[in-house]
């Protein structure tokens, strides 16, 4: 303590001093801010990161954007026999470019049909 100051200043200041309650409590006010602040790091993350995936998604989808146009082009300039031939219908040109499109699985020329008949 301070020699300058008497007993009863003495006495006003431990009145004011922390025990153990006030340490107890601004140990959890202290967690509870930590809890807080890690929790709004996770929300700002998922944001961003679902942010920067969004804006990927338009970013490539620009980008692909002329090529798409031009294969849609020439699809559709080609005549029914030779889509037949790459084995897809007419209808299907405009599916070509959805992610689940896949082609049939049998041959381009097969005559699977003829053969099925003779037999």
């Amino acid at each position: 303590m301070d020699p300058r100051n008497n007993a009863e200043q003495i006495g006003l200041m431990s009145r004011f001093s922390p025990d153990s309650t006030a340490r107890e409590f601004d140990s959890i006010r202290r967690e509870a801010m930590r809890q807080r602040d890690e929790h709004l790091a996770r929300l700002l993350k998922r944001a961003f990161n679902g942010l920067a995936a969004g804006l990927s998604a338009i970013g490539s989808a620009l980008l692909s954007w002329p090529r798409r146009r031009a294969t849609y082009s020439h699809l559709s300039q080609l005549s029914d026999r030779e889509l037949g031939d790459i084995g897809i219908a007419r209808a299907d040109i405009a599916r070509v470019f959805e992610a689940d499109f896949e082609l049939p699985n049998r041959a381009a020329n097969s005559n699977s049909a003829v053969s099925g008949k003779a037999a």
